[in-house]
C-alpha cells in the first residue's frame, strides 16, 4: 500500500467536492469542465458544441449564498478569548499575515463550501531541549496553524486508546515549490505528510513518489516537543458541518449546488433556442430562377419576373414560456434551499408564535447556527493547542456568532426595559445586557467599559420633566441617564 493511498470515504465524497468547488468557483470553472456539466449532444460537432458552451451562462446561486452566509456568520467579529500574551501571536496567526479572525472566515468559507476543513497547529523544526523561551522569542520561533483544504486529507485513522476514540493517523497531501532551472521558474512535486502515532508518541514524516512509483522518504522522523516534551496526541482537528472529527459528513449546499446544475442544463436549451429562433428568416415563394440574386437592405432592389412570386420573413411566435419559467423555478427553489441554513426543525403545528419565529430566523434553531458552533470548537481546539506550545496558561475560548439577522430592540421593549430598571425591578447589569442584544449598544463593550464611559462623560440627555421633589427631599436620579447615554 502507498502513502498516497485514498481513504474509501475519501474516495466517495471527492466528485461532490468538485462539484461544489466548480459551482463556487462561477462560469470560468464549470465552462473549463466542459462535459462534465454540460453534455454534447447526439451527432453534434466540437465547433457547435464550442459555440454553445461560450453562450450558456451559469447562474452562481452557490458562490452568492455562500458569500451571504458567511457574512451572517461575521456579521458581529468572533468573540475570542486568550492570554495577552498572545495578542501580537494571534494577528499573524499561520506566520503568513493572517489574524485569527481571518482563518476563522477561511474555515467557515471552507466548511460551507465543501462540508469539511483541517488545521494543524505545529512548530518550526528546531532543537527544543536547547533553547529557552527567550531564546525562541529572540529567534521568532513560535507555533503556528495551518489550514488544510479536505482534499489534501486523503487518509486518516481513528483507534481506540484507553477506550477513547483518538486520531492515530493523517495523510495530507501537499504541492512543493522547487528552484526551477533558472532563476525564474519553478517546479512543483507532490508530497505527503504523515501524521501518526508510535508508541504513543506524536511524529512527523514527509514522502514523495519517486520515478520508480515507490514511496521514498525526505529526511529522517520527527518527534515534535511541546514543553521539551513529546506530545501523547495528533494536533490536527477537523471540523465538520455539526462535530467535530474525521468523519465524513455531506457538503450542507449540496442539494443547491446540483440544483445549479439542472438549471444550467436548462440555461443551455434556452440559449440555443433563442440563437436559432432569434432572427426572422427570409423565404421567397413563386421564384423559379434558382440562379437570381436577391438582396436583403441596403439601396438595392429586387425584380421578380413572376407576378406570383413572394418574399417574407418567418420568425419564432414562441417566447418559450416553458423554459423561461423552469429557469425562474429553479432560481426560486435554489433561494430556498439557500434560506433552509437559517431554519431549524419542522414546527408542529400550523402557526408559530412570533418569539419562535424570531428565534429560528435570528439562528438560534438553523443548521447555520450549529456550524457556527462546530467551528468555534474546532478554532478553540486548535488554539488550546497553540497556547500551550507557546507556553501559555489561562482561558482559552472562541464563539461565532450565531445573531444572523439584526433585530434591533424596539421602543416599547426599551421603554419597558428602563421602567423595571428605574422600579428596580432588574439589575442595572441585566439592562445593559438586554440593550447590548437589541443593538443598542457595541457587541464587543463590556459593562465595565459602559459604566466607566458614564462616569466620565455624564449624561448627554436630561430626563423627562417629573414633578417637582418634595421639600427636603434630594432630588430624584435622572431616569434616562444610562440608556440615553448608550443610545448616544
Amino acid at each position: 500500500m502507498s502513502v498516497a493511498n485514498e481513504h474509501g470515504d475519501y474516495q466517495a465524497m471527492a466528485s461532490r467536492w468538485q462539484q461544489c468547488r466548480d459551482a463556487a468557483s462561477g462560469e470560468h470553472a464549470v465552462h473549463a469542465a466542459t462535459t462534465r456539466y454540460l453534455p454534447m449532444l447526439k451527432d453534434e460537432q466540437a465547433e457547435s458544441y464550442a459555440l454553445r458552451l461560450r453562450m450558456t451562462p451559469f447562474f452562481n446561486a452557490t458562490w452568492r449564498t455562500i458569500a451571504g452566509l458567511r457574512g451572517m456568520l461575521f456579521r458581529k467579529e468572533p468573540i475570542i478569548t486568550a492570554p495577552t500574551a498572545l495578542d501580537e501571536d494571534l494577528k499573524n496567526i499561520d506566520l503568513a499575515g493572517t489574524p485569527l479572525e481571518g482563518l476563522a472566515q477561511e474555515v467557515a468559507e471552507e466548511a460551507l463550501t465543501v462540508g469539511r476543513v483541517g488545521l494543524l497547529v505545529d512548530y518550526p523544526l528546531v532543537d527544543q531541549t536547547q533553547l529557552t523561551l527567550a531564546d525562541t522569542a529572540k529567534m521568532g520561533l513560535r507555533a503556528l496553524i495551518s489550514i488544510y483544504e479536505t482534499e489534501t486529507l486523503i487518509n486518516w485513522r481513528v483507534d481506540r486508546i484507553n477506550g477513547a476514540a483518538v486520531l492515530s493517523l493523517v495523510v495530507l497531501k501537499e504541492i512543493a515549490q522547487l528552484p526551477g532551472k533558472d532563476e525564474f521558474t519553478q517546479e512543483r512535486e507532490t508530497r505527503y505528510r504523515v501524521l501518526d502515532l508510535i508508541q504513543g508518541k506524536y511524529r512527523q514524516r514527509l514522502f514523495r513518489i519517486n520515478k520508480k512509483n515507490e514511496d521514498e522518504q525526505i529526511g529522517s522522523d520527527v518527534f515534535p516537543l511541546m514543553n521539551n516534551a513529546p506530545l501523547d496526541f495528533i494536533p490536527f482537528v477537523v471540523i465538520g458541518v455539526d462535530c467535530v472529527g474525521p468523519h465524513m459528513e455531506e457538503p450542507p449546499l449540496i442539494d443547491l449546488v446540483t440544483t445549479n446544475f439542472k438549471h444550467y442544463g436548462q440555461a443551455t436549451s434556452y440559449e440555443r433556442g433563442c440563437f436559432f429562433s432569434g432572427l426572422p428568416t427570409l423565404f421567397i415563394s413563386g421564384l423559379n430562377d434558382e440562379d437570381r440574386k436577391i438582396y436583403v437592405g441596403g439601396n438595392m432592389a429586387n425584380a421578380l419576373p413572376d407576378p406570383a412570386s413572394r418574399a417574407y420573413f418567418v420568425e419564432v411566435a414562441s417566447a418559450f414560456t416553458a423554459l423561461r419559467t423552469n429557469l425562474e423555478d429553479k432560481k426560486g427553489e435554489m433561494a430556498i434551499l439557500g434560506a433552509r441554513m437559517l431554519e431549524g426543525g419542522r414546527t408542529t403545528g400550523a402557526v408559530e408564535a412570533a418569539e419562535t419565529v424570531a428565534r429560528r430566523t435570528s439562528g438560534e434553531q438553523s443548521v447555520l447556527a450549529a456550524m457556527a458552533t462546530t467551528i468555534s470548537m474546532g478554532l478553540e481546539t486548535a488554539l488550546r493547542w497553540f497556547a500551550d506550545w507557546q507556553g501559555q496558561t489561562g482561558e482559552v475560548k472562541v464563539k461565532i456568532n450565531t445573531d444572523f439577522l439584526p433585530m434591533a430592540m424596539d421602543a416599547p421593549t426599551l421603554t419597558a426595559l428602563v421602567a423595571a430598571w428605574q422600579a428596580g425591578a432588574i439589575s442595572h447589569e441585566v439592562l445593559f445586557d438586554n440593550l447590548q442584544q437589541g443593538e443598542i449598544i457595541a457587541p464587543d463593550k463590556t459593562f465595565e467599559d459602559e459604566k466607566s464611559s458614564i462616569e466620565i462623560s455624564g449624561p448627554v440627555l436630561t430626563a423627562p420633566a417629573a414633578t417637582p421633589p418634595v421639600a427636603n427631599e434630594p432630588p430624584a436620579k435622572p431616569a434616562a441617564s444610562v440608556l440615553t447615554q448608550k443610545a448616544a
